[in-house]
């Protein structure tokens, strides 16, 4: 149930931009009929006089001649037929948003075409001076026929004959000129080549010998193979780097691990080595080894202390000094040779020293291969780094040879285009249809006629806008309504002069303002049924807005249903109770507060049920009188004796008044009028109303035109039918009483449309 709902709700909502589009333009639409329907009378002056001056116009109109000829622009000439020289004499557009037939109009309508046509038909104005290209321009039209490339010219003359001759005589200017302009364009061009060409060629000529230094100082043959043979020499020297360097790193772990063994550097290595080849080294050594053997003999048979082996020991000591010092002298201080490296091998078994040296020469044999390599490595990168500024210059000199010798190619056969176009005897257009005398004229009177209709419905309309704009009043029931944004309780009509000011709910109560001023009560009560007000202030934007009758008529209507009411005239500056009552105003409300006086003794009953407390004579300060305790006491203790407390209070803007009124009571009805309240009196007064800090109750719209009434309460088409009735009294049972459509009228929306009931 709930889900049928919400899509329901859906359903609507998507509607509402449809129909308050609609609705808006609805609206419009009504507001300016409604200016219209006020302003009409000058609006159809100022659209009859502008009308009549047009009209008055057109008699003074000559008939006049056109005639038409017509121009066929193509591109097919001399040059394109041999295919040599195509674009001389083509017709382009500079511009995008321009056509090339829009730009030959302008030449045709440039004034030395004209001069020239005036000069040859002698055409002359009405003092018979010369026509200028201006007015010429003025009966002359271009017209270019769409689809096509046929341009229509047209002249209008009081002579046919004349305006035949003119389009035709403008025709052939134009192909004469036009054939003369392609031929002074191809002869300008062949002089600037001819000019040109010796520059060209110097520098085609310079140009490459420009590329040809720059190759030979760069030792360039050809890049692009030079780039591919450099990417392949990089990859097969980084090979070789690659496995020159693990051979290299072979070597040197040899070589480190042998240096640890001997101790010696390759320096000292091959000192050494050479020492151990020479023959007093090798004979010490050779001493040493009997010496050794000698001692080992001893040393089976003696001891230590024998005097044999002292004295072996002593030699090979001596022996041993030898050496170390021969070691010292060739291989260093403090570096230890031992004597198994000096002895000499016998072939069969590698000396140390020897292999040490020969894997230190080829360690540094492999270093510099590497090194050469890496060298290499680096002229290889230095000249793919400089490739590309080398290419980007090398492409730089070779443009600019090749647009030098294009430039050159170029002007060469621009030269035979030119040669052959300067030659031709043709243009670009030719003549489709020459201009024929025309039979028959116009005078322009009908076009004169309507531009007078359009210029006499736009004047009007300015001068409706103009007048509204200068009257600031809110004149129509729909303006009142979109300017107060308060509940409609109530419209009524506009009486006729003889019962204006009148209390009408007293004098014709079964009329239909008498049943207006019953409904306005009738929603009074529905509004505020929780908890109905018992003191009410009735004030308007400004006055003659009619608030003291429609005050007076609706305490009338509620007395009539027989509610104790109380009406106070509250506006002491201009009173106005007295005078709709007919009652005397020598004492009032100004008497019950200064002189203290009883209520009972000022009071008037013009009608039963209905209290009134007129003004009284008031001649200063009224805002004191009403801001005083006795003014606060005797609304205090009207509460406690009426059903209702009605207070006719002055307008808005216009005094404090309101302001301190509005503290008495329990709320505001707010009267308005059509064509008499202005759109500032009227914001000025919901300022002051929201100042106020007081509840609307509601806004009455008084003084309503019956067509204004008719679009917006079912009372109109009532009202009208009621009048129409015999003027017989009325029983009061042809109407359902105000109590009664209240009841029927419960949970429909109260804008000023509760009658809608059927009656």
């Amino acid at each position: 149930m709930l889900s049928n709902n919400s899509n329901g709700q859906n359903i609507k909502n998507s509607n509402l931009p449809e129909t308050s589009s609609r609705d808006s333009l609805d609206l419009n639409l009504s507001d300016y009929l409604l200016k219209v329907r006020r302003r009409w009378k000058p609006a159809l002056a100022i659209f009859v006089l502008t009308l009549g001056v047009t009209a008055g116009l057109s008699l003074f109109q000559k008939k006049t001649y056109q005639a038409q000829g017509k121009l066929l622009f193509k591109q097919k000439t001399a040059a394109s037929l041999t295919g040599i020289g195509e674009q001389t004499g083509t017709l382009e557009p500079i511009l995008t948003n321009q056509t090339p037939l829009s730009t030959q109009i302008e030449v045709l309508e440039s004034e030395p075409v004209i001069q020239q046509v005036i000069d040859r038909q002698k055409l002359t104005d009405d003092e018979d001076e010369p026509l200028k290209p201006k007015d010429f321009r003025q009966q002359l039209t271009t017209e270019l026929i769409g689809g096509t490339d046929v341009v229509q010219i047209g002249y209008r003359s009081p002579n046919p004959k004349v305006a035949s001759e003119v389009v035709n005589s403008l025709m052939d200017v134009y192909l004469q000129q036009q054939i003369r302009g392609n031929q002074s364009e191809p002869a300008a061009a062949k002089e600037f080549i001819n000019k040109e060409l010796p520059t060209i060629e110097n520098k085609v000529e310079q140009a490459e010998s420009s590329v040809s230094a720059f190759r030979a100082e760069n030792d360039i043959v050809d890049l692009t193979e030079e780039k591919k043979g450099l990417v392949t020499n990089l990859g097969a020297l980084n090979q070789q780097i690659s496995s020159t360097g693990s051979e290299l790193q072979g070597l040197q772990a040899q070589t480190s691990a042998l240096q640890g063994q001997l101790g010696l550097d390759l320096k000292q290595a091959v000192a050494a080595n050479q020492l151990g080849g020479s023959p007093e080294v090798q004979s010490i050594l050779d001493q040493l080894a009997v010496t050794e053997s000698d001692l080992a003999k001893e040393r089976q048979r003696f001891n230590d202390n024998h005097p044999s082996i002292v004295s072996l020991i002593e030699k090979k000591n001596n022996l041993t000094q030898q050496l170390e010092g021969l070691v010292a002298n060739a291989v260093g201080q403090g570096v230890e040779v031992s004597q198994g490296l000096l002895q000499s091998q016998d072939g069969i078994k590698e000396n140390q020293l020897e292999k040490f040296i020969t894997l230190k020469i080829d360690e540094l044999s492999l270093q510099r291969q590497v090194s050469s390599l890496y060298q290499t490595q680096q002229e290889y990168l230095k000249r793919a780094k400089d490739l590309p500024r080398l290419e980007k210059k090398e492409r730089e000199l070779v443009r600019a040879a090749e647009a030098a010798s294009k430039t050159y190619e170029t002007l060469l056969d621009n030269l035979q285009e030119v040669q052959l176009a300067e030659n031709q005897q043709s243009g670009n257009a030719e003549v489709v249809e020459y201009a024929d005398v025309p039979e028959q004229g116009s005078s322009g009177r009908v076009m004169l006629l309507g531009l007078g209709v359009i210029l006499g419905s736009f004047l009007a309309n300015l001068s409706i806008i103009l007048l509204e704009m200068q009257d600031r009043s809110i004149k129509s029931l729909a303006e009142i309504k979109r300017k107060f944004a308060y509940n409609t309780i109530g419209i009524t009509p506009l009486e006729a002069p003889d019962y204006q000011g009148r209390i009408v709910t007293r004098e014709e109560p079964d009329s239909f303002s008498g049943e207006v001023y019953r409904m306005i009560q009738a929603n009074l009560k529905f509004l505020t049924s929780d908890k109905p007000p018992k003191v009410i202030l009735i004030t308007s934007s400004v006055p003659e807005e009619g608030k003291s009758t429609v005050a007076a008529n609706l305490a009338a209507a509620i007395a009539q249903l027989g509610r104790s009411v109380l009406l106070i005239d509250g506006d002491l500056r201009r009173s106005s109770q007295h005078h709709l009552w007919g009652v005397d105003n020598r004492k009032g409300l100004r008497d019950i507060i200064t002189e203290q006086l009883s209520p009972k003794s000022v009071i008037e009953r013009p009608m039963p049920k209905l209290d009134l407390i007129t003004s009284g004579l008031v001649r200063t300060n009224p805002l004191a009188l009403i801001d005083s305790q006795a003014m606060s006491d005797l609304v205090g203790r009207s509460r406690r004796e009426y059903d209702l407390i009605l207070i006719d209070a002055p307008p808005l803007p216009v005094t404090a008044d309101v302001l301190t009124l509005s503290k008495l009571v329990d709320g505001i009805v707010f009267v308005t009028r059509p064509g008499v309240v202005e759109h500032e009196s009227a914001e000025l007064a919901q300022e002051t109303l929201a100042n106020t800090r007081q509840k609307v109750l509601g806004m009455v719209i008084n003084g309503v035109k019956p067509s204004d009434f008719d679009r917006y309460s079912y009372h109109g088409r009532y009202g009208k039918s009621y009048f129409k009735r015999d003027s017989q009294k009325v029983n009061n049972d042809d109407f359902v009483s105000s109590e009664d459509l209240s009841n029927m009228e419960q949970g429909n929306s109260l804008n000023g449309n509760v009658s809608k009931a059927k009656l």
